[in-house]
């Protein structure tokens, strides 16, 4: 499946669509070895989101479906979450979900990216809205998708906070999941924001996307960066912590194209190749092709999917995540015996 290219991972719109960087990335940009372990984590929660079948029924049998051959084999990071809450967007039925993980103790907001018909249309509609701030335009389309979330996804938020003793609120997203995460984001930080997310130095957010297209344009990027310099200098640095990682053939993230005047809101991307995690610079943040060089020790532990593309982050196959979670929905996890239903489709599908 990974070399027949047969769902899309999008590295044809990479070929098209997007531009190369002249800088070329070494050694001296690699990110921290820990870095990769919480995006790797993180990107577990994000990649839920895409399930037909409820987040909570997912997170309560963990212990079954994280078996040999289940949905869950190798999502480790979702052990011992507990669920909190899910949420249909009244837009195209966007889903997402709140999740908290006692030991971190970080509430995660995790929004799906596109995974249907009626999703993908508004992701065409490239017109510019005036965001309500009034300082810049966001993607029309996807400002509808994200004002169908939003009460939803603040609601999840405000139940994580009562209920559980939370010290970082990480909102979460892969592609178009990103784009409303860095929405929702934004509304959280706006100052004067009535939505009763008390965000301070005792409760820090996070924001981690993977493969997320350009949202808005220069002058909301630049109110973005607004905020977040007013709140890290209000509560400190570490107040708010942004990670936007793009990957080697993903062509999601040249989308839409930047001539159409879009921008993306992170200043400083990390990008993904062969495994090893770089930091761009943020002359460099819009492109979406980098070189790497060879790493100085001459080693280089080959991923298992050395191609990239838009549906392999964290050396994880999300395909094989939706297929997985397919034959789980087909399965009837609603009515007793699923178990055994589900290796049955398993076992016939991989025959």
């Amino acid at each position: 499946m990974y070399a027949s290219e047969k769902l899309m991972n999008f590295r044809w719109i990479s070929k098209i669509f997007a531009t190369h960087s002249t800088y070329v990335l070494s050694d001296e940009d690699l990110a921290p070895a820990a870095l990769n372990t919480e995006l790797s984590e993180l990107g577990q929660f994000a990649e839920l989101a895409y399930s037909i079948v409820p987040p909570g029924f997912l997170l309560q049998n963990f212990m079954v479906l994280a078996d040999h051959n289940y949905p869950l084999e190798g999502y480790t990071a979702l052990r011992g979450a507990i669920f909190v809450s899910s949420f249909k967007g009244h837009t195209a039925k966007l889903p997402g979900y709140v999740a908290y993980r006692p030991l971190t103790k970080q509430l995660v907001v995790a929004i799906s990216g596109t995974s249907s018909v009626q999703q993908a249309y508004h992701d065409i509609r490239t017109l510019k809205h005036r965001h309500p701030s009034k300082r810049g335009q966001v993607h029309s389309g996807f400002w509808d998708l994200y004002k169908g979330v939003k009460p939803l996804a603040l609601d999840g938020i405000r139940k994580g906070i009562e209920e559980c003793d939370v010290s970082e609120l990480c909102i979460t997203g892969h592609s178009m999941g990103g784009s409303m995460a860095y929405l929702l984001c934004m509304d959280l930080l706006t100052p004067d924001n009535t939505y009763k997310i008390p965000l301070s130095a005792r409760l820090r957010l996070k924001i981690v996307t993977f493969g997320a297209p350009r949202t808005g344009n220069h002058e909301l990027v630049t109110y973005w960066q607004e905020l977040l310099k007013l709140h890290r200098d209000t509560y400190g640095q570490r107040a708010v912590i942004e990670h936007s990682v793009k990957a080697y053939n993903d062509g999601v993230p040249a989308l839409p194209p930047a001539r159409f005047g879009f921008q993306h809101f992170s200043q400083e991307p990390l990008y993904v190749a062969m495994g090893r995690t770089y930091q761009v610079p943020t002359a460099e943040s819009e492109h979406a092709i980098f070189t790497v060089s060879p790493p100085l020790d001459g080693e280089l532990v080959a991923p298992n999917f050395p191609r990239g593309g838009h549906n392999y982050y964290n050396n994880r196959d999300i395909e094989r995540l939706s297929r997985r979670l397919g034959w789980l929905g087909q399965a009837e996890p609603e009515k007793d015996g699923w178990e055994g239903r589900y290796r049955r489709l398993a076992h016939k599908h991989q025959a």
